[in-house]
């Protein structure tokens, strides 16, 4: 099995296959985190898995796109940039000075057109919401099932799909030596909560489930 050295190895090798037309958005979050303060939830997705979620937009014919945080709009770029000038793309976060850069980015690369970014919590904001989604992206859960998962679901058309970020955390509830000790952010027994969704998602009867690692996603179709 490779080594973490050797998968960042690998990773890299891939990256430098492609261009990212939105990294500028990549490194502006990664700067915008460090300057907003420890509440700022800014960690934009991997560059692997952005393209991944383009790729499933494009390939599903995705129209309508629901992403639960949004954070600068790195991964809603590469959504809409996926759905085409046809398509739309919602993305939701709870910082207003967020919301104001997705604008910013959205007119920036063209997209103003396609996609919308709302403010407030995912809960609140998913309440309110009509659907159906073609496809629907929770970058917003961590470590444990999020209070608007049934909501999510009953949103997501029959057919549609599902793409889950941050299931990272099953490979560091894994490995004898984690990156680093994940109960400042997603408290104590993370560990047992993470898996508890694992199990759920995977025991639904009216999804079909698979989760890819590296990049970790997990990404289920609603049966009709």
């Amino acid at each position: 099995m490779p080594t973490r050295d050797e998968h960042a190895q690998i990773d890299q090798y891939l990256l430098d296959l492609f261009v990212d037309p939105y990294h500028e958005v990549y490194s502006a979050s990664e700067s915008h985190r460090k300057q907003h303060g420890p509440d700022c939830e800014v960690y934009p997705s991997n560059h692997l898995k952005v393209r991944l979620l383009a790729t499933l937009a494009r390939s599903t014919g995705a129209r309508r796109v629901l992403e639960i945080g949004g954070g600068l709009g790195y991964s809603a770029l590469w959504l809409a940039d996926g759905v085409g000038a046809a398509g739309s793309v919602e993305t939701i976060d709870r910082f207003p000075e967020h919301v104001a850069l997705i604008e910013h980015y959205a007119q920036q690369f063209g997209m103003a057109e396609r996609l919308y970014a709302i403010e407030g919590e995912g809960e609140q904001v998913l309440r309110d919401l009509s659907g159906p989604y073609d496809l629907i992206h929770d970058d917003g859960w961590f470590a444990e099932q999020p209070s608007y998962f049934e909501r999510m679901i009953a949103l997501l058309r029959p057919g549609g799909t599902l793409a889950i970020s941050n299931w990272f955390l099953i490979e560091q509830s894994i490995v004898a030596e984690p990156d680093m000790d994940w109960t400042q952010f997603a408290g104590p027994g993370w560990e047992d909560k993470l898996r508890a969704y694992a199990t759920t998602l995977s025991s639904r009867p009216d999804l079909d489930v698979s989760f890819i690692p590296r990049p970790w996603i997990a990404i289920a179709v609603r049966k009709p």
